[in-house]
Parts: C-alpha cells; structure tokens; sequence
C-alpha cells in the first residue's frame, strides 16, 4: 500500500506541476526555415522571410537553416517544427511518393512565391562550350540531395553521360562559385532564382558564361530550362493557429520581403492561385478571411 501511495503522490505532483499557471504567458513556438545553400537565392530570401516571421508573428522563435531542395522536403516531413523552401515539382512528387520519395509524405503548402532556373555556369576563358566539354574535367553538381543535382543528373544523362565521366564535386552555390574563382572546377550546376547572389559577386571580377544545357537528345538548338516555381511548405501536424500566422505575417508585410528580387513574388494573389498540391488550414483561414478562396 504504501508504494502504490507514493507511487499515486508522484503522479499528483508531477500533474500539478504540469498545470498552466494562470497569468504566466505561453511558451513560445520554435521553428526553423530550411532554405538553400549560402550564397543562393533562397538562403537570402529566408532571411528576410525569418526576420519578418520573428517581429510579425507574436509567439513564433523561428531560426534560418541552409538546405537544399530535396533535403528540405525530407526534413520538414520529418519533424513539424520545421517549415521551408523546396520547387513545386517535388513537392508534387513527395506527396503522391514517387521519383525521389520512395513513400507519401505528410506536406502542406504554405505559400507560393518566386520560379527558380537551373544554371550550368563557366567562365568565359576555360574553354567549356558544351555539356560534352566536361567529361573527365572537375564540375560541381550541387550540393546532395538538392535541386541542382537534380538537374545535372538529368541534364548530364540527356548527352548520353553519368557522374562517371566528370570529377563530380558536391558544392553549394557559394562553393561553386568560389570554386570557379580560384578554377579548381570547369563549370558549375545551380538551381536558384535569379538573380543568385554569389554568381552576382563572381561576375564582377570574372567574365561569366552561361552553358547551353539541352536535355534531350537531337535537340538541335538549345531550349531554356524548366523553371519551377518555389513553394514555402509546412508539415501536416503544424498547427492550424501557427501556419494562419505565418501566413498572416508574410502576406501583410510583403514590402519587407524585397532584400532579394525574388521577394516581390511572393503574393497573396499567387498563393491563392489553384494548387496541385494541398494547402495548409491555416492558409485556407487567412485566404478565406480575405475573399480570395470559396
């Protein structure tokens, strides 16, 4: 009897405990952004998406992380602490599990903003005039798990070549462009919006190209690459409360958004545009408060 009462005195203690003290202000919510790799568009952006967060939302802590496309998708449906950037495309992907996700994951969208473009980047004087011009030469495709891996992937297995005939280097944006700068690489694959800041910077003390990057064989000239818009997603278990004021505070400070061009994107009007993929409650809230969704 007397170790079932203790045992019934802890458990009292430990509920009282637990108890909200009345007067006492909740406890904040914490998250963090997963945006993209220093340097990159997104990495810039989230900064100015985070410090907007952090004074428009009351009750919200929220920190920047560097990440990266495919990455991002993994992390926030691992964890719903976490919100962040990634292309619609594999938002798309993610959710119905297919190409890179192997099972559905529990995402929502968030908000809609800026297209990101996939870049194979030289310098004007390396001699690289084509995709073929870099077998067996050192390239960056990206950081892993990212959306220029992706791409050079897919763009690479187009002319009939793997990661087998380049000296595949796994660096971020800013690595890629320091990497050029010092010419430890050829060329360079980034997938941002534009424009990208750490390519701004190389540009003015080197001479930049563009390499035509057709993906598809007998392509006889070169096509631009697809651009995928950039979506702010959330996971599913993110409370409604939190995504409305998220969404609340981006929407009604949009001016505050420009630090990058991108930012101007970043409308209530194009996140209330018809999705393929799901919105989060707490968007459909606010855009309901404000007429733009039935």
């Amino acid at each position: 009897m007397k170790r079932i009462t203790a045992a019934a005195t802890v458990l009292m203690v430990a509920s009282i405990v637990s108890l909200p003290v009345p007067g006492r202000p909740a406890e904040p919510v914490r998250l963090s952004l997963a945006s993209g790799p220093i340097g990159a568009a997104w990495y810039s952006l989230g900064s100015s998406f985070v410090q907007v967060i952090q004074k428009r939302a009351p009750g919200i802590i929220i920190t920047l992380e560097a990440g990266a496309a495919v990455k991002n998708v993994r992390v926030i449906a691992q964890k719903p602490n976490v919100i962040g950037f990634t292309n619609l495309d594999l938002a798309y992907d993610a959710i119905r599990g297919v190409g890179e996700f192997d099972k559905k994951l529990p995402l929502q969208a968030l908000m809609a903003g800026h297209p990101s473009h996939a870049y194979l980047i030289t310098l004007e004087d390396l001699g690289i005039n084509s995709v073929e011009d870099l077998r067996g030469k050192a390239v960056s495709i990206g950081p892993p798990a990212s959306g220029a891996e992706t791409t050079a992937r897919m763009v690479l297995g187009a002319h009939g070549m793997s990661y087998k005939d380049v000296k595949a280097k796994w660096l971020g944006t800013q690595e890629t462009c320091d990497a050029l700068r010092d010419r430890i690489i050829v060329g360079g694959f980034i997938f941002s919006g534009s424009p990208v800041p750490a390519v701004m910077e190389l540009a003015v003390t080197h001479k930049l190209k563009i390499v035509p990057a057709g993906m598809y064989k007998g392509q006889p000239a070169p096509l631009d690459l697809i651009a995928w818009d950039t979506y702010l997603m959330a996971n599913s278990q993110l409370p409604e409360g939190v995504g409305y004021s998220i969404v609340k505070a981006l929407a009604e400070n949009t001016q505050e958004l420009v630090t990058h061009p991108s930012g101007a994107y970043w409308t209530l009007e194009k996140t209330a545009r018809k999705m393929i993929v799901p919105r989060h409650p707490g968007a459909e809230r606010y855009l309901r408060e404000k007429g733009l969704l039935k």
